[in-house]
């Protein structure tokens, strides 16, 4: 195994953090013609694992989540490590072996 990564369960417990599944959402805006203005409603997109220092986090907004994961940056205080569908159970998604940078986790932490 690379030196330069951490298993993230690992990451987790060495520097206080919270390895959690949570769903992802998109916020669209829709034009109701009738009323004249514009509607607003979030969507849940699919369920990603994330690194992160908020034990409460439950949801994330993503811009584009057809894209995929990237896991080499901290977005909105989370590193995104994983995604699955929507229809996978949050218990069902495996966690043990995913690895994330070192140096980004302790970025994280810093921030």
């Amino acid at each position: 195994m690379n030196n330069n990564y951490i298993n993230a369960l690992d990451a987790a417990k060495k520097y206080n953090l919270y390895l959690k599944v949570v769903t992802s959402i998109k916020s669209f805006d829709t034009y109701n013609s009738f009323f004249n203005i514009f509607d607003q409603y979030d969507d849940a997109c699919r369920r990603i694992v994330v690194l992160t220092k908020y034990e409460s986090l439950e949801e994330v907004y993503e811009e584009d989540p057809t894209k995929e994961i990237d896991s080499s940056k901290i977005i909105d205080g989370c590193i995104y490590l994983k995604s699955a569908s929507l229809l996978t159970r949050p218990d069902k998604i495996d966690c043990n072996n995913l690895l994330v940078d070192k140096n980004l986790v302790k970025e994280l932490v810093n921030s």
